[in-house]
């Protein structure tokens, strides 16, 4: 048995330089593969000793933890985001774990790690042999199967994750989904433009690598997102919203842009109009029907009900025919799903959509920290009080 440790030093996708593909391939060979692989554009740089300097900053600041439960349900594993005193906001600690999460995925479901399906695909097996991903000493991320924490990933467990097919993300406690970032820890550190750089382009770089990640995913989301919780409503598939609840891109209102990613994906997920309806005038969403109308969401829940009922949308990616009283179900092919979901990611305009993200992270920068940020900052934290 094999036990293979993440480096914190991932490729990612995000232009942090101008520096030729050529040069960074060249010191990080395996960069090559990468770029062959997703077919990249030139414009994408990857960075992976500067984005893992920036994951091992971060992981440092404020309280919180991301949780996944690789066995929610058969297929489908549960991400939570965990940090009910500050309404699931993300933390840099939490930012450098989702960054971990996001490294155990794609071990375990991209197809040069999955080699696995082939075999199993005829009939043979080499479980006595297949590497066991550990995460990076430093990470907190927990792990969990079936609602009960582990301490490690085991033969048992990576056999689960052979079989995973989607992924819902919530935040904990039926609380709300994610209310942005938590400056709570360290808002002298993180209000300044180079700390809105570096959140931006570790975040940029983690949403962007989940979004193309060979699982079909599902945002699940309860009461409020906010902000930067608004964003992360945007690196999945598919959403969910309860009924009362809502979601707001309330950057303009701070002063700032949205800093990680999330324009560039809300213009592939509604119309032109709609998104800077949002963005622009921070106008809210407000329930699962009007996130419906607007192409925005897939499924409505009763309030407390939204990760059941994203849950229950999945289930057609898991099953061809369900389980019964009478019957065990048949399995949808996994690695026919997981294929399914390259064609569509292959399908985005990765070029726009890089290119927006750009200018996304470069005017974040010139406004966060800046005057008029911090001035509206300082205003909404004295209305807490």
């Amino acid at each position: 048995m094999m036990i293979r440790s993440f480096s914190v030093a991932r490729t990612v996708p995000i232009c942090l330089t101008a520096t030729p593909i050529a040069s960074l391939t060249s010191s990080f060979p395996h960069l090559h593969q990468h770029n062959t692989t997703h077919k990249r554009h030139a414009c994408q740089i990857h960075h992976p000793t500067k984005l893992g300097q920036l994951r091992a900053k971060l992981r440092g600041y404020g309280q919180g933890h991301i949780e996944l439960d690789f066995n929610h349900s058969t297929g489908l594993a549960l991400l939570t985001l965990h940090n009910p005193e500050k309404h699931n906001a993300l933390t840099g600690k939490m930012m450098a774990e989702l960054a971990d999460c996001v490294d155990l995925l794609e071990e375990v479901t991209v197809p040069s790690s999955s080699a696995s399906f082939a075999s199993k695909a005829h009939g043979s097996s080499n479980d006595a042999t297949r590497s066991i991903p550990a995460l990076h000493p430093e990470s907190k991320l927990v792990l969990k199967s079936a609602g009960h924490k582990i301490k490690n990933l085991g033969q048992e467990h990576v056999s689960l994750l052979d079989g995973l097919v989607g992924i819902i993300v919530s935040g904990a406690n039926h609380k709300s989904y994610c209310a942005g970032l938590d400056l709570s820890a360290a808002k002298t550190t993180l209000l300044t433009p180079q700390a809105g750089s570096e959140m931006a382009a570790l975040m940029v770089s983690t949403l962007t690598r989940f979004l193309r990640l060979p699982v079909v995913t599902i945002a699940a989301i309860e009461k409020a997102a906010i902000g930067g919780g608004a964003e992360m409503t945007t690196f999945c598939d598919h959403r969910c919203l309860a009924d009362q609840a809502k979601v707001q891109f309330v950057q303009t209102q701070m002063g700032v842009v949205t800093g990680w990613g999330g324009a560039s994906r809300l213009l592939g997920i509604v119309s032109r109009s709609h998104a800077l309806r949002l963005l622009s005038a921070a106008e809210p969403i407000r329930g699962g029907l009007e996130a419906q109308q607007m192409g925005f969401s897939q499924v409505t829940a009763p309030m407390g009900k939204a990760v059941e009922k994203a849950t229950e949308y999945m289930q057609s990616y898991v099953w061809e025919r369900s389980p019964s009283k009478e019957s065990e179900g048949s399995r949808r092919c996994v690695p026919a799903v997981r294929a399914m979901k390259q064609i569509i990611s292959h399908g985005l305009d990765d070029e726009r959509i890089e290119r927006v993200s750009e200018l996304e992270k470069d005017l974040f920068k010139q406004l966060w920290g800046g005057p008029d940020n911090l001035a509206r900052v300082a205003a909404a934290s004295s209305k807490k009080k």
